[in-house]
């Protein structure tokens, strides 16, 4: 199935539908999948909400002060936002938030003279969690997107992707698209929809089997793609 802009644009749309049950995996598949720039900042703010208070725990462990760490964080997100295209999938979301986090007090510290092997040193590598202590080191070894995309693949029809493409990517109405398409089932492209929406929904928020094929499965696919 074509990886085109106009299946990217169904997917991120049903996504920013269910924004606040899809995984954070999924939350930054869909940033670097989302085209309008008015929709990746409505994406962007529910990744903000998801991790600001991990990112401002961080600073403030590393760096000992907590008045300056609220400074760190805001400084933190926008770095987050313009090196966005960075992320890979190749480590968990909360880990790049951690290693952006820790290079840039560790280089605040320096440029005020602290000792950033001290501050370093706050955040234990051996924790991980909500309280925002994911090791650093701890890097996934399969591509998330790549995941991402084959799930996407393992559970949506040819069909359901074209209706998806051409209502969502081109706006065109499910009347229409029942026409061109010649659809002869009693609701037309709206049951098309409403099935593909089901699937893609599972897909983001993370559930462990798709159309019989587990995440597992599908890693192993990837991995060798």
């Amino acid at each position: 199935m074509e990886q085109s802009w106009d299946l990217r644009e169904a997917v991120c749309q049903v996504g920013r539908d269910e924004i606040q049950a899809i995984s954070d995996e999924s939350l930054m598949f869909l940033l670097r999948s989302q085209i309008d720039r008015q929709h990746s900042d409505e994406l962007f703010a529910e990744l903000y909400r998801r991790f600001h208070p991990r990112v401002l725990n961080w600073c403030r462990r590393l760096t000992h002060n907590r008045e300056g760490s609220c400074d760190l964080a805001q400084e933190i997100f926008l770095r987050a936002y313009r090196y966005l295209h960075t992320f890979r999938g190749e480590s968990s979301p909360s880990t790049w938030f951690y290693v952006i986090t820790r290079n840039y007090c560790m280089n605040a510290m320096r440029k005020s003279g602290k000792d950033p092997v001290d501050g370093a040193d706050l955040v234990s590598p051996s924790v991980r969690g909500s309280d925002g202590t994911e090791t650093y080191a701890r890097l996934a070894s399969h591509q998330t997107f790549v995941v991402i995309w084959k799930m996407v693949e393992s559970t949506l029809t040819p069909l359901e992707a074209r209706v998806m493409a051409l209502h969502y990517g081109h706006g065109l109405p499910l009347a229409l698209i029942t026409r061109q398409l010649h659809l002869t089932n009693p609701s037309g492209a709206k049951a098309y929809i409403v099935n593909a929406r089901r699937k893609l929904t599972t897909v983001l928020q993370g559930h462990r089997r798709v159309r019989g094929t587990t995440v597992a499965e599908i890693r192993t696919v990837a991995a060798a793609a």
